[in-house]
């Protein structure tokens, strides 16, 4: 008998955890849709922040999170008497989780909250531009950032020559470069250079950014 109720007590916590999980999922999509300089991006969904930006994201959590808190409950059921009270607890962690997530996005928060926000932002940005170059020591990192030298350049000057198609076509090869990244940084077996080159990347992806911003001014 003490095993059994022991059993029981394990899946209601598994259900619970899946549960928990899918409201962070969910309340953190619900943040997505206004742009942010930092996304948490589950890997599974990396193709589609790729594809369709912070909107994108956002609804794919959504979907995600709600997945996963119904799942939640198919496991909650099977063992539990009280059904209800998964579902009572999940609307109190969405309530709780998406205020959290939401809080410094509010249209009436005070200037001076948001001109820190902005200032801790553009300090972020900053960071990463004059982070400098890095060496990895390794060919297939070396070769693609190369790579991503290369498309940098024609970039450049597809926007200098107000060229829109061969400007979109360096955009989607740059979400493609990015897609890469994500790959070679599983493939590292040092993690100080998986830290490193993710954090190389946000430095080239700021660049890009200040080189668009440029143009379009």
């Amino acid at each position: 008998m003490d095993k059994q109720k022991t059993v029981i007590t394990a899946r209601k916590v598994e259900s619970l955890a899946i549960g928990f999980i899918g409201i962070c999922l969910f309340s953190l999509g619900t943040s997505y849709f206004q742009e942010r300089f930092i996304y948490r991006v589950p890997r599974i969904l990396t193709p589609v922040f790729n594809l369709f930006g912070n909107v994108g994201l956002a609804i794919g959590m959504l979907i995600l999170g709600g997945g996963l808190i119904y799942y939640g409950f198919t496991k909650w059921k099977s063992v539990a008497e009280k059904k209800n009270l998964y579902w009572i607890l999940a609307v109190i962690g969405l309530a709780a989780g998406i205020a959290l997530a939401n809080i410094n996005f509010k249209p009436n928060k005070s200037a001076d909250s948001m001109e820190n926000i902005d200032k801790r932002r553009e300090a972020e940005m900053d960071k990463f531009r004059n982070s400098g170059e890095l060496k990895f020591h390794n060919a297939q990192v070396d070769e693609h950032i190369a790579n991503y030298n290369a498309l940098y350049k024609r970039y450049e000057q597809s926007l200098k020559s107000k060229d829109e198609a061969a400007v979109t076509a360096c955009e989607l090869e740059l979400r493609e470069w990015v897609t890469k990244t994500g790959d070679i940084v599983q493939k590292l077996s040092n993690m100080d250079d998986k830290v490193e080159l993710g954090r190389y990347q946000a430095k080239l992806i700021v660049q890009w950014e200040d080189l668009r911003l440029k143009y379009s001014e």
